[in-house]
């Protein structure tokens, strides 16, 4: 798992070395799952996109009308980790489990 830009040093700590994160970065038990959590479901929302971006060119523009929940979540995601004005209340990544259903 690779840092991004806006990442907090504890969270690049964790991604970097996530089986011994605790020990490494002073994290603890809970923010290495809340990281961990948060990075599995973006990658399955990714795959579920690039999954979809190959059946959307077979259909026709008849897209959801709410189909943007999707970048909504991961940018409240971002946010919510980096607890930069968080606006979800809750764990970071419920407005994903929220969206799906």
């Amino acid at each position: 798992m690779e840092c991004r830009p806006g990442d907090s040093s504890m969270v690049c700590c964790i991604k970097k070395f996530s089986l011994t994160s605790i020990e490494r970065c002073g994290a603890t038990a809970a923010e290495m799952a809340e990281v961990l959590n948060g990075v599995k479901v973006l990658e399955e929302v990714a795959q579920q996109e690039s999954g979809q971006l190959a059946g959307t060119e077979k259909e026709s523009a008849e897209d959801e009308p709410d189909e943007g929940w999707r970048e909504h979540c991961r940018e409240t995601y971002v946010l919510c980790r980096d607890q930069k004005k968080p606006r979800w209340v809750g764990d970071c990544y419920a407005c994903f489990r929220y969206g799906e259903g």
